[in-house]
Formats: C-alpha cells, structure tokens, sequence
C-alpha cells in the first residue's frame, strides 16, 4: 500500500502539462468518490478506480467496437493499468474525515498502450479528424446555452473528433436555414472548415464547407447536456474509426509532392501526415520554399486516404506532372 501511495502521489506532482491539450491519449473528466478509514486512504482509493475507468474510457475510444466485441480485453487491473500512465491531475477535490471526492484528467503512455493493444490483438486508431466548429441552435434560431457549455467542456478537446464551440452571439446572426456561404464566413473567424450544427431535438449534420459533404443523423436527446454531447462524440469518433482504421491487406508505397505556401501550411500539413492511421511511414527525400518531396507507404486504398486526410484540412489530388499531391484544403 505504502508502494501504491509513493506512485501514486509521483504521478499527482507530474501534474499534466499543457502540451497535452487535444492528445487523445489523455482522458478526462472522470469524476471520482470514495469512502475509506481515512482521508488519504480514501484518495488512494478514488483514484485507484479513477484510474480504472479512465482507461476503459480511452480503450472505447482509440479502438474498434466490432474488434472489441470479438476479442473482448481483460479485465484490467491497478497493476497493468499504473503502468501505462505517465501524469494525471485532480481538481475540484473535496475531502472530509473520511471521504475523498474530485475529478481527474489522466494522461496515457502512447507506446505502453499501443504495446498492450497489440498484445491483445486489437487496432489502434488514434489519429484524430479535423476539428469541427459546433453550432448549438434551438428552434432553429437561437443558441442553447445548456448544451453549449457541454460541448465547450474541454474533455471534449481530448476525442478523436475534436471540437470547438461557436460563441453565441456568433450563432444569433445565422438564419434559420443558414446557407453555405453564411457557414463559411462563421468558420473562417475560427480557422476552421467543417461545422457540426446541432439541435437539443437530437438532429445534428456534419458539414465539410471545402468539399460540401453532408451527412446528417440523429442521437437520442436527453436533458442532461453532457449525457447528449458524449453519444454525437460517440457518434462522430465511430463514424471516424471506420472511416480511417486500417485493419489489414496491402500496403503501397509511393512518392508525393506536398505543396505549401507558407510554413504554417507546411507544419500543419506535416502534422497530418504523421497522426494519419492509414500513413505507415513518411520520408522527407526534399525541401523548398514551396514544396517538399516526400514518400509514403499507406494501408487500405487512396479513397480512403484521401478521405481520412480531408477530414485533416488536406487535399488529395492527381497531377499529370507532379503525380500524387497534398495541400492545405
């Protein structure tokens, strides 16, 4: 116990660094209580099981619910769990003679959980789609206050689809029916592309504004706001797994031309490259103002990397001189 303790408070003085805001190994938002002989024991306690269902929480997420269900995982446990955790930070904690109550955020080792993944048999899917503008309407006209303080909830920004939230007054001036052009101009003041409009009814539609896809489904409403944004993230991370998993069959290599007119564009479109599922290896072969050569070697086909890759802000396109080529959407 007194072992448990030393790590477990090693792992409370890491604290949880910044940099890790949008990693989607780190979960948070796990609320935790328990009730022991003494206040330290209690804590000890609440966050052995919070650290238990932050990583059940992170398995759902970075794998595949048809694997999961063939190839169930075991049971986890403090030993195996502890292992593969490298920060995690209590807030709004509360504590009494005997009792501990708070919420943590607990930050994943991404090679520990890829090694226990692959020893389990199951994919990893932890590249995350571009981020989404949501716009909470209700009736159509005005934004919901309740649902967009749950969709601003930063645990959120942790998902495979990550998401930011427009500002209500942002929302007010849309129309009832907003056209293309009047989405456009929204996102552009949030340097974002693809809006996520969402209505307290359950009805929400996904907008790509680069290429005009649509997709609209519903998610069953529910008068807790939080409950309702966790099943459209749900949703959202499901649609994307299937979309950009890479289970098995060919993998091809090739050279790309990646074209940029600035170095925000070329970082952001390295960034793509190397959180991409379907990319197994990228190669930097040469360097210019505007443009690099680099090869790739992909799973699955071009489709649905061109597809995972739009969901990143990048274009995929054929040059008769050039060949393959990526840019910013």
């Amino acid at each position: 116990m007194k072992r448990f303790i030393a790590a477990l408070f090693a792992f409370i003085m890491l604290g949880l660094p910044r940099a890790f805001a949008g990693d989607p190994f780190t979960v948070g938002g796990i609320k935790v209580d328990a009730t022991a002989a003494t206040a330290i024991e209690a804590q000890v306690q609440a966050m052995s099981e919070g650290q238990l269902q932050a990583a059940n929480v992170l398995f759902d997420r970075l794998t595949l619910e048809q694997e999961r269900a063939s190839n169930p995982l075991p049971v986890l446990t403090q030993e195996n769990v502890s292992r593969m955790i490298r920060a995690l930070e209590p807030s709004q904690e509360r504590r009494s003679a005997n009792r501990y109550l708070g919420e943590i955020t607990v930050a994943f080792n991404p090679s520990q959980v890829q090694q226990f993944l692959r020893e389990n048999n199951l994919t990893l899917v932890s590249s995350q789609a571009q981020q989404r503008l949501v716009i909470v309407r209700e009736s159509g006209l005005r934004g919901d206050m309740t649902l967009q303080s749950a969709f601003a909830d930063p645990r959120l920004g942790y998902a495979l689809t990550p998401l930011q939230v427009a500002a209500s007054e942002d929302v007010q001036f849309l129309s009832a029916n907003p056209s293309v052009d009047e989405l456009k101009a929204l996102a552009s003041r949030y340097d974002l592309n693809q809006v996520l409009i969402v209505e307290p009814s359950g009805s929400v539609t996904d907008i790509s504004l680069d290429t005009g896809n649509r997709q609209s489904f519903f998610v069953q409403p529910d008068s807790d706001g939080a409950r309702f944004a966790d099943r459209v993230i749900s949703r959202l991370e499901s649609d994307w797994k299937q979309a950009s998993a890479v289970v098995g069959g060919e993998v091809i290599t090739t050279p790309v031309s990646v074209l940029y007119t600035s170095h925000r564009d070329w970082i952001a479109l390295q960034d793509a490259i190397n959180t991409s599922a379907q990319i197994k290896g990228a190669r930097l072969d040469a360097l210019s103002k505007d443009g690099a050569l680099m090869t790739i070697s992909y799973g699955g086909d071009i489709a649905r990397l061109s597809n995972e890759l739009r969901f990143k802000g990048v274009r995929v396109e054929q040059d008769p001189n050039l060949g393959l080529v990526f840019k910013r959407s």
